[in-house]
């Protein structure tokens, strides 16, 4: 009975990992539960997520609500700001596709890279909050250089999450099997493995003086 809970054994020691990942999740989703609140929600998941990509583990509750707190008024700014832009451009989106004339089509490809510039804003804006002291002009500055710097990353993520919604949105049964995975572990599992990919890109960054 020693040997199986010994700490260092690999059964218990994946335990840990997955109960540490479960913690994370519930703390995630209950920190968004108000919505607005989905920003700092997201610099304090990465924290912790970036935090065990780094080897360190332990204390995740704690871990999660200090960044919370640290990041709140930063995190819920940049959240509404890119909220309000992918709405907008949204909206614009759908004007040139069911209300515009077809000769008007071009208009989409401006939009669509503006849709792009808002995408990868959410990809990486809030890690770099749960990594850096910079402020939001720099965030979103900084962002964007991540972004066009490391494109397989950036499409890699934005594929999974875009392939993930339109299955999600196009089969009920697929749409509550997610549901259900993401209230579990869901969001706390792609963090983690996001976070392999920022910690390396941040690396690179923080190398060449970025």
């Amino acid at each position: 009975m020693d040997k199986i809970f010994n700490p260092d054994n690999p059964v218990m020691i994946v335990l840990s990992r997955l109960f540490d990942l479960i913690l994370l999740n519930v703390c995630f989703v209950i920190a968004c539960i108000p919505v607005f609140t989905a920003g700092p929600a997201m610099a304090a998941l990465y924290t912790v997520a970036l935090r065990m990509a780094d080897g360190e583990f332990g204390d995740t509750a704690k871990v999660f609500f200090s960044s919370f707190r640290k990041n709140f008024r930063d995190g819920v700014i940049l959240w509404l700001i890119l909220l309000f832009s992918a709405a907008f451009f949204g909206t614009d989106l759908y004007i040139v596709y069911f209300v515009l004339p077809a000769e008007w089509a071009l208009l989409q490809i401006p939009v669509w890279i503006m849709l792009f510039v808002v995408a990868s804003e959410i990809i990486y804006v809030f890690p770099l909050l749960a990594r850096y002291e910079q402020n939001i002009p720099q965030l979103l500055k900084n962002a964007v250089l991540l972004s066009l710097a490391n494109v397989p990353l950036t499409v890699f993520i934005a594929v999974i999450a875009g392939v993930m919604t339109d299955i999600a949105l196009h089969n009920g049964s697929y749409l509550v099997l997610f549901f259900s995975i993401f209230l579990f572990i869901g969001f706390a599992l792609l963090a983690r493995i996001f976070s392999i990919f920022f910690k390396k890109t941040f690396e690179r960054a923080d190398d060449k003086g970025v």
